[in-house]
């Protein structure tokens, strides 16, 4: 354990659950606090060990903290739920925190910069407004097939499909549905627009971000899943191994058994599901055209291809792309072919 003194925090919007505990691990106090004598009590006890739940706002007061020159770690909440003792309040959160951070083994989540704070936003922005246009879209299926009307699926060719069928007199459609067809067609063209000028956002600021650039010489990967990787993994500091890294991403094998008989199942899907799709899309792209080309990682695949299925192969680039690029933020150096 630390040898300097501990100090937990459960993070709110305006009460903070502060506990303190001495070099010794001896609690001293455990109490509520607002931002402003929190943010004092701080400072009374220079190069503390800070350790949070990685939640909303972690990474602020992170960063925050870490300029004081306090050591901070951040902890997953559901890592923390397991070692809460009692009912679940914010004193026994403060303390869950202190249990989990003793045990050994356990991971911990990198504090963001901003630049990674950055990227994350913006791929949160983007894929927000993705996951609008695809609700806005099955709203107006949906309601297309209570007056008989039946809307392709897809995006484009509702966009394309949808403006024929409000012209059309001949169908079932009263003046009440057009009205509401047209308005989510509207909102679809509107949604289409924001994730247009979000993406744009997102690509001008990874393209001026060494290390997304350095992630785009990666087969498969272009700006946004360049973006997507570094706001994840930073300068990989926090994964001893490549395999923790796509292991957070959900990229390795579930298993479960007893009685020393194990068995591998499917991919745990754990961590960041959208890094993980568009991992996949890119390792999928990267199996689907390796022709004949003689680099190693084509020569690994095309071996692979006689014993698997697509399907496997994919997650398995994918798997390896993830290894790779921790490695390679890791040494600050470009994709070799030659070590692939």
């Amino acid at each position: 354990m630390t040898q300097s003194n501990t100090i937990t925090i459960d993070l709110a919007k305006t009460v903070f659950q502060v506990a303190f505990f001495n070099k010794f691990g001896v609690l001293k106090s455990n109490e509520k606090m607002t931002e402003l004598k929190m943010l004092s009590f701080i400072v009374n006890h220079p190069e503390a060990l800070i350790c949070m739940e990685a939640c909303s706002s972690a990474h602020y007061y992170g960063r925050k903290f870490e300029g004081q020159g306090h050591k901070v770690k951040l902890l997953p909440p559901h890592i923390v739920a397991k070692y809460r003792a009692g009912n679940k309040n914010d004193a026994n959160d403060a303390l869950a925190i202190y249990e989990a951070l003793k045990r050994p083994n356990i991971y911990s989540v990198a504090v963001k910069s901003i630049s990674q704070q950055d990227l994350a936003s913006l791929l949160k922005l983007r894929k927000g407004y993705i996951k609008q246009r695809t609700q806005v879209s099955n709203r107006a299926r949906g309601l297309g097939a209570e007056y008989g009307v039946k809307l392709p699926e897809g995006i484009t060719s509702l966009k394309k499909r949808l403006p024929d069928i409000l012209e059309d007199d001949g169908n079932q459609l009263t003046p009440a549905s057009r009205f509401i067809l047209a308005d989510l067609l509207e909102e679809v063209h509107r949604l289409d627009s924001k994730i247009k000028h979000a993406t744009a956002q997102l690509v001008e600021l990874a393209k001026s971000t060494s290390e997304c650039e350095l992630l785009t010489s990666l087969p498969g990967v272009q700006w946004i899943t360049a973006s997507a990787l570094y706001a994840r993994l930073g300068n990989g500091s926090e994964y001893k191994y490549g395999r923790n890294a796509s292991a957070s991403v959900g990229l390795v094998p579930s298993h479960s058994g007893s009685g020393g008989k194990n068995k591998l199942h499917g991919i745990t899907k754990r961590g960041d599901k959208y890094l993980r799709s568009l991992i996949t899309h890119g390792a999928r792209a990267v199996v689907s055209n390796i022709r004949d080309k003689q680099d190693k990682l084509s020569c690994w695949i095309r071996a692979l291809s006689s014993k698997h299925h697509f399907n496997k192969i994919t997650i398995a680039v994918a798997n390896k792309l993830v290894r790779m690029a921790l490695a390679m933020l890791k040494s600050a150096t470009p994709y070799r072919a030659d070590l692939a």
